[in-house]
């Protein structure tokens, strides 16, 4: 089966994660694998070295909407599908599922797969710009042989809106490598001198994307107002973007005191994960954040927005605490209840880890995505 997937930027990220464990996963030996992205990612290596896959790094796949940039995409994909008579397109993220499916509506691939990691349209968008998506999403979807969603609310979100009928969307939630992930990776003392931690103290941590979906600036407030009635906690930030530069201007002017590590881009993530006593995420909008399988796998506590597929994970004053977006006072108010005394953390944590299981993994993933290409045959 001549098989290709398309996703707009290999940045570090769920979606990103789950496509590389799929095109890694799958039996070379039944499919040949293609796979269109951005050259521009913190994960482009990653997708470049994918044994078995053939790679095509596209300098027209941004992700702002550009008229000229976006048509030649198109031109680009579309000679991608015809000159190596591709037979499923699988997409992925917003941009690349309009674009991707578009080009291969256009060629006359019969089947087309788009995974929603999260959709295109948002509560934060001016209302003719989200009536647009929601409309360009219902069109689209009309040719598109089946819609994955990754969590429940995106699904329920999907149905809501009219995007398609219920039987056209498949339930294919996020799979870890579940095995590496429970296992203590490295030396906790030794990883923390190595992120600039030389103290005992808990540290509360962020791993994401530096956009404006992710609010990164309401992590670095809310570890203001903890920092203001607990000075002894440490803060870490995993990540880079667009929004890096107003972070570092928000921690040279905050009285934090060296108490906030801002580490950038990471590929340890797994390592990161077992020195947090608390994981944090302050999105606007989510599909389903893998950074909180990842996390509570490790055993770490969430506080978390309450968007996307966050209230599939977390249960409320057992393994973490939901908040309303924007509303950092709230997420401080959440992470210092974790911190309240040593019992309360070590029991969240405790129920955090014994949350995720072996149904979680991403071997399940790949069977459930590998049958639904079997089914659509």
């Amino acid at each position: 089966m001549r098989l290709c997937h398309v996703i707009t930027k290999p940045e570090l990220g769920g979606a990103q994660l789950s496509t590389l464990n799929i095109l890694a996963g799958l039996p070379k030996d039944k499919y040949n694998m293609f796979l269109i992205t951005s050259p521009e990612g913190a994960l482009s290596a990653e997708f470049k070295d994918l044994s078995g896959v053939n790679t095509f790094f596209s300098p027209f796949l941004v992700r702002p909407l550009n008229p000229l940039y976006d048509i030649l995409a198109f031109i680009h994909i579309l000679y991608i599908y015809r000159r190596y008579k591709v037979a499923l397109v699988h997409t992925h993220s917003s941009k690349a599922g309009i674009i991707g499916r578009w080009a291969a509506k256009f060629l006359g691939v019969s089947r087309i797969i788009h995974t929603v990691h999260g959709w295109s349209f948002n509560d934060y968008q001016p209302l003719a710009i989200r009536s647009f998506f929601i409309l360009l999403e219902r069109i689209t979807a009309s040719f598109t042989t089946k819609i994955i969603c990754v969590s429940n609310k995106d699904l329920e979100t999907g149905l809501k809106y009219k995007i398609a009928p219920k039987e056209k969307f498949e339930l294919i939630k996020y799979g870890i490598p579940f095995k590496r992930f429970k296992k203590p990776a490295v030396d906790r003392l030794k990883k923390r001198k190595e992120l600039g931690i030389n103290n005992a103290d808990p540290v509360v941590g962020m791993i994401a994307c530096l956009k404006p979906q992710k609010s990164p600036l309401d992590y670095i407030k809310a570890s203001i107002e903890v920092y203001r009635k607990k000075p002894y906690v440490n803060f870490v930030l995993i990540g880079d973007g667009v929004l890096k530069g107003a972070c570092e201007k928000a921690l040279t002017s905050s009285p934090l005191n060296g108490r906030f590590i801002f580490a950038g881009w990471r590929r340890d993530i797994s390592e990161i994960l077992d020195i947090l006593d608390i994981m944090v995420l302050t999105s606007k909008w989510e599909g389903m954040p893998i950074a909180l399988i990842e996390a509570l796998c490790k055993g770490c506590p969430i506080v978390a927005t309450n968007v996307g597929g966050a209230a599939e994970l977390i249960k409320e004053g057992v393994t973490g605490y939901l908040t309303k977006p924007g509303e950092y006072q709230e997420t401080a108010e959440c992470i210092l209840k974790i911190l309240k005394d040593s019992d309360t953390l070590r029991k969240m944590k405790k129920e955090a880890s014994l949350s995720i299981d072996s149904s979680f993994d991403m071997y399940r993933m790949l069977n459930e995505v590998e049958g639904l290409y079997r089914e659509i045959k």
